[in-house]
Order: structure tokens, then C-alpha cells, then sequence
């Protein structure tokens, strides 16, 4: 059975910083076990500046910090493991991943980072029933779509906004050739207005539809159009669209950490730390599985912290 003086668990840039910032500290033999084909995570779909500040001393966009530190991932002789599915995680330090290469395999470890991430889950903010129709999408599910698979989920789309990631997309489809109808906010606009959003909203010319909530949506096999009720004074008004985007829940990747008894933070759900440590000797957890929603307002997830403070740990107690 290998061993690994540190796991990470997720290739996304938290994890991917974390294993770079382990190996500086003097770490040898590190593991990345990954489920996606690529490296990076939801950072491949930012195409806008803001990251890598605090390990490149400059703003870039997502796709060039990633590119970046994987680089600093090849030279420092990381093993990375793509399309790699984590099947379980013991106490006993043991890791079961499985592969199409390698099949189901077995690890031990001295340190553990999970760096998983959290996902796009529909909560009870959303209370549209959708009918089967086509053309809904989360704002994750379209970015991704927009920029990774190349291709527009709609041509005519409202969007349901809760942050800075609807008025992104929006300016992503816009760009792209697709209309905007439209962005709901259950607010007032200036309650989430910052200077990010402002300056989208007014480059791009973008409709704002705010103390607003979509009521239901109609249509034959996919949306056709959808009802807008004005949370002031009850009016409805209908919008014709061919697609809808759903601002949803953000929920960290936790069930192996319950699995493990893990202690969880009541409000975000995923591992409470302290100094990235987790209620178990020896796993450490970063980036979005600790932030939750939070994340979403963060230009960094602290990878490069947790993996000084992990290699602390392994160089005091494994070397």
C-alpha cells in the first residue's frame, strides 16, 4: 500500500496552493486526488481579474493563476491523480480512491487537507416549480456552460441574483451575443451593490428588476416566459425569456467529514477549524468546504496558510 506524507483531497486552487505551500516548507511526498479532468476547479470559469494576489503580488485573472501554480505544481514532482473519485477516508489514516487506470486503491497518509469545495444546491430561497421545462440552469451551471463548454444556455434569460456571480454571468452572456431581460434581486439594488457590480451593471447597460421575486414560469417544452411579483405592493408583471438562471445554495462537500464524525460548523456546514486543523488529529481542511457561501465574497481561500500550518504538523510529529 503507498504512503504519503500529505493527501490533499481536491485540485482546486485551494488545494493545488496548499500542496505548493507544503512542499516550500519541506514536505516530500504529496498526493492530489482530484475527480475532475483538470486541475483548478471553479477558478477555470473566472475570466475575470481579481486572484492570486497574495501569491502572485498581482491581480490576474482565474485561468492564469491556475496556470501558474500548476506549473509550480509539475516542478515541485507532486503526484496529481485526475478522474480520481474519493471513495472513503478512515481515522485510521487511510485513503480508498478508484480510477479508470488503477481501479480501486488503498493509501495511508500522515496529514490530510480537504479542499473539496462546496456545490451549487437548490435551498429554500428557490421555491419555483420549474414543470420539467428546459432552459433553467443554476449561475454556476450556466458560467460553466459559457465558458468552459463555449455555447449559450439562451439567447433571452432572466436572472435571479443574489450576488456579484448573477451580474458576472449576466456580463459573460452579454458578451457572448446572448440578451439580458433581465436581473431579480429580492432587495433593493443598493444593499448589494458594490463597486464590482456597479460597474457592470452600468458598462453593460444590464435591466435591474429589484424588491422583485419570480413566481412561476410557463411554458411548453422549455421556458417561455416567467411571472415577476413586486414584493412592495403585490403587482405582477411577465418577462418573455427562453432561459432562467437560479442564484441557489452553496454547500460544502461534507459527507466524508460526517462520515468521520467530524465536527461541522452549524451555520456553513463544512469542517470547523482552527487553524485549518479540523476536530481530528491530523485533518486539516481550506478554501470553500470551511467558507461555504462565504466564498463567494473571497478573492482567497488560504490554501497557502493551511499548508504551511499542515506541514508544521507533519514535520512535528510524521518526520
Amino acid at each position: 500500500m503507498p504512503s504519503y506524507d500529505l493527501i490533499v483531497v481536491g485540485a482546486g486552487i485551494a488545494g493545488m496552493t496548499a500542496a505548493v505551500a507544503a512542499v516550500k516548507e519541506g514536505i516530500k511526498k504529496i498526493l492530489i486526488i482530484e475527480k475532475e479532468a483538470f486541475v483548478g476547479g471553479i477558478i477555470n470559469q473566472c475570466i475575470h481579474n481579481g486572484f492570486g494576489e497574495e501569491f502572485l503580488d498581482e491581480p490576474v485573472t482565474g485561468p492564469e493563476y491556475i496556470n501558474f501554480v500548476e506549473k509550480q505544481l509539475d516542478m515541485s514532482c507532486i503526484e496529481v491523480k485526475l478522474n480520481t473519485t474519493l471513495l472513503d477516508v478512515t481515522g485510521e489514516k487511510v485513503v480508498t480512491y478508484v480510477n479508470s487506470k488503477e481501479g480501486v486503491k488503498d493509501a495511508t497518509f500522515g496529514a490530510i487537507i480537504f479542499a473539496m469545495g462546496s456545490r451549487e444546491r437548490y435551498s429554500g430561497s428557490i421555491v419555483i416549480p420549474t414543470n420539467g421545462l428546459t432552459g433553467v440552469f443554476t449561475v454556476g451551471e450556466a458560467h460553466r456552460i459559457i465558458t468552459l463548454d463555449g455555447y449559450l444556455p439562451g439567447r433571452k434569460t432572466i436572472i435571479i441574483a443574489k450576488d456579484k456571480w448573477g451580474f458576472i454571468v449576466a456580463r459573460r452572456l452579454i458578451i457572448e451575443g446572448g440578451i439580458v431581460e433581465g436581473v431579480i434581486i429580492e432587495k433593493k439594488f443598493e444593499e448589494i451593490a458594490d463597486s464590482e457590480i456597479r460597474s457592470i451593471v452600468e458598462g453593460f447597460d444590464i435591466p435591474i428588476i429589484q424588491d422583485s421575486r419570480v413566481i412561476e414560469i410557463e411554458g411548453n417544452t422549455r421556458i417561455e416566459k416567467v411571472k415577476i411579483m413586486n414584493l412592495k405592493d403585490n403587482e405582477i408583471d411577465e418577462k418573455r425569456c427562453d432561459s432562467l438562471f437560479l442564484s441557489v445554495g452553496f454547500i460544502p462537500e461534507n459527507t466524508i467529514p460526517k462520515k468521520l464524525k467530524m465536527d461541522l460548523d452549524s451555520d456553513i456546514l463544512g469542517p470547523k477549524v482552527v487553524d485549518f486543523q479540523t476536530s481530528i488529529d491530523g485533518f486539516f481542511a481550506c478554501g470553500n468546504i470551511i467558507y461555504g457561501e462565504n466564498a463567494l465574497h473571497m478573492k482567497e481561500t488560504h490554501g497557502i496558510e493551511c499548508g504551511i500550518k499542515t506541514a508544521e504538523y507533519i514535520k512535528k510529529y510524521i518526520y
